[in-house]
């Protein structure tokens, strides 16, 4: 079912992100007093009285100083525009309509857009603004995004003027997938070939990204992050990096993506380690593999680099000539699967003996079980202490029988005390 799209448009430092994250409950948009901060189109799906519509978020008309990305942006804000069926016109209540809102709304009026204007900044205390109905869309609805007043009354105005049909928000049966790697290595892009349109900026220029852009399709919720980094130049790249975490956090699978056309850094396997370590799926995307011409020699550099998650899918990958993007997303959704195997207690106690059989145990064993999946976690009881390798040895048989293809396995271990005659 194709929802209705609600634009959020207006000029710089007016309150949209602040809007957005609001009306969808969650601190998704990065927000700053600094102009200029929202550059990608960010997207939610926001049911209100059972109507569901898609909310976007844009970057802001007019910033200040000379954005190298601007002209991007400007198109990504004007494509937006015009596929959506309604936009909040958002105006700054305090200050009052300025000439860039009034070109903003003859841009609006010539295409032909159902508008709503909206005067954020506002309280209960604040007088009818009418001063922007020079604007010509009436008298605009009065909100305040930072503390929620007159955001009931805006939802039931927008359900009105969209007038979609009543559904149950559900994302059942969709898997949940964050794009992770450092910056420039080529997440928008293939987040932008993941999903088919062309949703997140892509430029030359590190640090593009600022939000987390999510976006969904028929079988899978993508999301695509700010590059990961060891140290952040201002308090928006560090926003945009504890958003990328939160970001992570959602997912069930973690595809983190690698620039093979260079080598594999330390920072690289920094980011694989945090999606392991949280327990995420784990497809590791190689991607720009358009730029090598001799693979050979690659695949010996990604065996000894990669070595510590060789349980991981590694695929080869081009954005732009779209190699190995339709694998990518069966490698997601049997990565998915195998998050929530469950294997029974009689499996894994013929597997310990069947080991055994042939190989002594440093200290007797008692027990191993599942006690939980997705992620896999196992308990194994034993009559004295274990050696870590050991319990990989452990764990390579677990893989080596019973799957978990690209899933992280945690084996806890438990001193059973020898019992007294």
């Amino acid at each position: 079912m194709k929802l209705p799209k609600v634009a959020i448009v207006g000029r710089v430092n007016v309150g949209k992100s602040t809007l957005f994250n609001r009306i969808i409950k969650k601190p998704l948009a990065v927000v700053d007093d600094r102009p200029g901060v929202t550059r990608d189109r960010i997207s939610k799906i926001v049911t209100w009285n059972d109507v569901a519509f898609e909310l976007i978020d844009t970057g802001g008309f007019f910033p200040p100083e000379e954005d190298p990305l601007w002209d991007l942006v400007k198109n990504k804000i004007e494509e937006t525009v015009r596929n959506s069926d309604l936009v909040i016109f958002l105006v700054d209540g305090k200050t009052g309509p300025t000439p860039y809102d009034t070109e903003i709304s003859d841009w609006l009026r010539k295409l032909g857009k159902k508008v709503l204007l909206v005067a954020n900044k506002t309280d209960v205390k604040t007088p009818y603004l009418e001063e922007f109905e020079v604007l010509g869309w009436g008298p605009p609805i009065q909100v305040s995004a930072a503390h929620g007043y007159g955001i009931s009354e805006l939802l039931d105005t927008v359900v009105e003027e969209v007038g979609g049909e009543k559904v149950s928000e559900s994302r059942r049966g969709k898997i949940p997938v964050t794009i992770l790697g450092k910056p420039n290595v080529g997440k928008s892009s293939i987040f932008n070939a993941l999903t088919g349109e062309d949703i997140s900026i892509i430029s030359d220029i590190p640090g593009t990204t600022r939000d987390s852009v999510d976006y969904e399709t028929d079988e899978f919720i993508f999301v695509d992050t700010a590059g990961i980094k060891r140290k952040y130049s201002d308090e928006i790249e560090y926003y945009s990096h504890l958003r990328s975490l939160s970001s992570l956090n959602f997912a069930d699978v973690a595809i983190v993506v690698i620039d093979i056309s260079s080598e594999i850094t330390n920072i690289d396997k920094k980011i694989i380690s945090l999606a392991e370590k949280e327990g995420k799926g784990l497809v590791i995307t190689l991607n720009k593999a358009d730029l090598i011409k001799d693979r050979k020699p690659i695949f010996h550099h990604i065996a000894r680099e990669l070595g510590f998650v060789d349980y991981a899918p590694k695929i080869l990958t081009s954005a732009k000539t779209g190699e190995g993007i339709n694998y990518l997303k069966d490698a997601v959704k049997r990565v998915y699967e195998e998050r929530k195997r469950f294997v029974s207690p009689e499996e894994l106690e013929n597997m310990l003996y069947e080991i055994f059989s042939r190989y002594t145990p440093p200290v007797e064993l008692t027990f191993l079980k599942q006690v939980r999946e997705n992620p896999p976690v196992f308990l194994l009881g034993a009559k004295g202490n274990l050696h870590q390798s050991f319990i990989k040895f452990i764990e390579k048989n677990i893989r080596q029988r019973f799957g978990f293809w690209g899933v992280p396995i945690e084996i806890k271990t438990k001193i059973v005390k020898k019992r007294r005659r």
